[in-house]
């Protein structure tokens, strides 16, 4: 089967037009502008507002009017990230999409189904003569995947519906009724470089190979994250001899988990360096989890340069080594469920030392609050300075609200089996929504997507038809 041939043709249709505009976080306008003009073309009222968010308004169709409005809410922008052996310009150059059996993937890069089939869903919907429903208000919201800023931004006077299905989740047979809240913190660690140290030999240090993912769905996974087993690597070193950093740089979002870090520095004795690096690389080698089963950590001739003195680069390690990462507490009302967590996802050079980026995740703010004060704690430890941005609200779930039951009726009715409701470990836009307006019964679905926010993203295309159908039968049942 050929990608044209997929069905429903018009989901697929309209996911493909929106692959070819790029639309990375804060790059949104050209896709606003694409579906505001499609949803005009139909005879829908749309708007765009400041923030780039589209607002559309369907009247009812016939025997529907009525009935209580429903809002269908996606976000337009995506993660934007490739494997560094792919050339892909995201403020030019069109998603590729490849498919293979009921696999829909990009080539090299994030394919864009987080969120991209909300879009194509809702335009679906629009174009349709077919399908029943009462008043829609569609809204597409933009930069969720780096900060929620479009939902922040949003007027939700122009709402009038207190129904709301969310089509930002990534599972099957699963609507997500609530999710935890987030804060994006920023570490400057200041540090002054003075010309390399003669008799010194400059290595380069490159971990590759690691899975990644969504820092909120796949951080129990257990996967490796780069930037981790980098500095890991490296102050095992220091233990047979001393370094001078260089150069550090590791991972891209503050919602993607590290997959890539690299580092160039220097040692005195090059030997005894690599011998203590090798015996660390073996370890963590012996610890990777499935997923990560291609790791590789490389150590080679590096180039001099300007250098942090001896002082200086390990207490950049010690920082790095310091500052939270991973699970740091389970639900104690849901089994299985992530309740706080940390993701040391970015670090990168810039004009007098490094930023570092640390993205916290809980469904209790309190714990939220203690993972900024751990953030705080490491820093001042380090001289190095911080600023918390971006924070955002968990959302507490309503108990069996019509929402949760029509979806899990409409869910038997078409496909005889039970359904579930679940809370999720990730941000979505419904806590900031909810937060606007109270009264709203909200769901989250979506069709199958693996790997989110990393190259090895996948649409299982069969659960997207799937999705659809759900949700143009829940419009029916409203």
């Amino acid at each position: 089967m050929t990608y044209a041939e997929l069905e429903p043709k018009e989901v697929f249709s309209y996911f493909k037009q929106l692959s070819d505009i790029p639309r990375g976080s804060g790059n949104e306008r050209a896709a606003a502008e694409f579906v505001r003009d499609t949803a005009l073309s139909f005879g829908h009222e749309a708007e765009i507002d400041e923030a780039n968010n589209v607002f559309v308004r369907a009247r009812a169709t016939a025997g529907y009017e009525d009935r209580a409005p429903v809002m269908l809410q996606g976000h337009l922008d995506m993660v934007c990230e490739a494997n560094r052996n792919v050339k892909h310009d995201f403020l030019k150059d069109p998603i590729e999409l490849i498919l293979e059996g009921d696999t829909l993937r990009a080539n090299g890069t994030t394919l864009g189904a987080d969120d991209g089939v909300s879009v194509a869903t809702m335009l679906a919907i629009l174009s349709s003569d077919d399908i029943p429903h009462p008043a829609l208000e569609c809204l597409f919201t933009t930069e969720e995947e780096t900060g929620l800023t479009g939902m922040r931004n949003f007027d939700p006077t122009k709402a009038k519906a207190r129904r709301l299905i969310n089509l930002d989740s990534a599972g099957e047979g699963e609507a997500t009724v609530s999710c935890a809240g987030g804060v994006r913190s920023h570490v400057h660690f200041a540090v002054v470089k003075s010309p390399h140290c003669a008799g010194s030999t400059v290595l380069r240090l490159e971990v590759a190979g690691l899975a990644g993912g969504h820092s909120g769905e796949d951080i129990n996974l257990g996967r490796k994250n780069a930037i981790v087993e980098a500095v890991r690597i490296l102050y095992a070193g220091t233990k047979a001899s001393p370094v001078r950093i260089l150069f550090f740089e590791g991972g891209n979002r503050d919602n993607a988990i590290p997959r890539e870090c690299s580092a160039v520095f220097a040692v005195k004795d090059p030997d005894a360096f690599r011998e203590a690096a090798a015996a660390e690389i073996a370890k963590i080698r012996s610890e990777c989890v499935p997923d990560d089963a291609a790791f590789r950590a490389e150590i080679c001739a590096g180039e001099a340069a300007p250098a942090l003195d001896e002082t200086a680069s390990l207490s950049l390690l010690a920082l790095l080594r310091n500052l939270p990462n991973g699970v740091h507490g389970m639900s104690r009302s849901v089994p299985g469920l992530v309740e706080t967590s940390s993701n040391l996802a970015v670090v990168r050079e810039t004009a007098d030392g490094y930023e570092i980026v640390v993205s916290s995740r809980s469904s209790v703010e309190s714990r939220l609050d203690d993972m900024q004060n751990r953030v705080e704690c490491a820093a001042a430890a380090a001289d190095a300075g911080t600023t918390h941005i971006s924070r955002y609200p968990g959302w507490d779930p309503m108990e069996d609200s019509p929402m949760q039951r029509l979806y899990l009726n409409t869910w038997k009715e078409l496909f005889g089996t039970e359904a579930r409701v679940i809370g999720i470990h990730a941000g979505l836009e419904c806590g900031l929504l909810k937060g606007k307006l109270p009264d709203m019964d909200m769901i989250s679905i979506g069709p199958d997507i693996k790997n989110l926010h990393s190259p090895d993203e996948t649409l299982n295309v069969a659960s997207l038809a799937r999705m659809f159908r759900l949700v143009c039968a829940m419009l029916k049942h409203s």
